[in-house]
């Protein structure tokens, strides 16, 4: 199974020239299927396909980890490239009005951060969305799992991210953020998108369901950056309670957490930008 970085904040490798980083995340999976994991903003998904010799008629199901735009802004330059349409596996809270609600001593603002245009316009264009919660098997060796397990009264540490239902403003609970697990030759592997849900509770509750007590890899978006400090510490003692050995950070870990858990583990640390391959 070989797991490529389409989209992230920066670019890791200098060929091919033209590729593009934006804020946001994609990966492609591939192995018997082709299968796209998030979308990134939109900017960077078609012209980084095109110069990494992929074919987006090739991709076979598309997953999007939560309804952020920048996992989702791709979706729409996607479908329309592609021939055909394709199963989009989603979870319904995806949907949600998102937004960011920014307080200052002036005044609050609400920033939208959701899907760019409707489910009907997706569908419109070739998406067949195909709703899912829990835990659930997407293809031959990739699960996904949302709804994760949290403990009672857990609240995002990011308290800007919202949803809107009518006027009224609610936490965004994210039971949209959804991981995947990805039954290697290596051992699991487990790709986050952005991990709103937390990491430690997303491995946790992997565990529990799988009854894996190890996991190869663990990369992607960890929502770190804006986490205390108390818990990035438990995070990195969560990876290696799983004995992980690979820790792939992007996106939304942020410089100072990725700098602080590549002294933690070395030589197990890598960067996940765009270009990144993952052989497993």
């Amino acid at each position: 199974m070989r797991v490529t970085v389409l989209c992230e904040n920066t670019i890791g490798v200098t060929m091919p020239q033209g590729l593009v980083g934006e804020h946001g995340l994609s990966f492609l999976i591939e192995e018997d299927h082709s299968v796209l994991y998030d979308t990134g903003q939109g900017m960077g998904i078609l012209n980084n396909l095109g110069l990494m010799g992929k074919n987006v008629n090739a991709i076979d199901k598309i997953i999007i980890s939560h309804g952020h735009y920048d996992h989702t802004g791709g979706l729409m330059p996607v479908l329309k490239q592609r021939a055909s349409g394709v199963p989009v596996y989603i979870h319904s809270d995806a949907f949600q009005n998102k937004i960011a609600y920014i307080e200052t001593p002036d005044e609050n603002f609400e920033i939208p951060i959701g899907f760019q245009h409707t489910k009907k316009d997706y569908e419109a264009c070739g998406a067949e969305f195909r709703f899912i919660d829990h835990f659930t098997k997407i293809d031959e060796h990739i699960y996904a799992i949302s709804d994760i397990e949290r403990p009672k009264g857990w609240k995002t540490w990011d308290v800007r991210l919202k949803y809107k239902d009518g006027e009224a403003i609610y936490d965004d609970p994210f039971n949209d953020d959804l991981s995947l697990l990805l039954e290697t030759g290596s051992g699991p592997v487990v790709l986050l998108g952005c991990a709103h849900a937390g990491v430690v509770e997303i491995l946790n509750d992997l565990s529990a369901k799988t009854g894996h007590t190890e996991f190869h890899a663990v990369i992607g978006g960890t929502h770190l950056g804006s986490a205390p400090e108390t818990y990035v510490n438990k995070a990195m003692e969560t990876f290696k309670q799983y004995h992980v050995k690979v820790v792939g950070t992007s996106h939304c870990t942020g410089f100072h957490v990725s700098a602080k858990i590549m002294s933690q583990f070395k030589n197990e640390f890598v960067l996940a930008n765009v270009g990144s391959v993952f052989d497993f």
